[in-house]
């Protein structure tokens, strides 16, 4: 039986696309039609979407909200390094 999977993946270097990291894969569930009653089988699919679609959203913002926190606390700590500059002028 086949299933799909959704990566989420950093691409580093937009001159080679195809080199990517893979931060999170995500395997949808299958869907097994003679399970679903035909009343409300379309009420049944569109819940599991929207179910699926916000665990995949909050993988894909958890990594970019990481990459971002990344970048940030680099920053602070290169403008505040005792090492670093003009730290300490006033």
């Amino acid at each position: 039986m086949s299933y799909l999977r959704v990566l989420i993946c950093r691409v580093d270097d937009e001159a080679h696309p195809e080199h990517m990291t893979e931060l999170h894969s995500f395997d949808l569930p299958a869907v097994e039609p003679g399970a679903l009653n035909p009343e409300t089988a379309l009420d049944e699919l569109e819940t599991d979407v929207l179910r699926v679609g916000h665990q995949l959203m909050r993988h894909l913002l958890q990594a970019e909200w990481a990459e971002v926190d990344e970048r940030l606390t680099a920053e602070y700590q290169a403008r505040f390094s005792p090492s670093g500059g003009d730290a300490g002028r006033v």
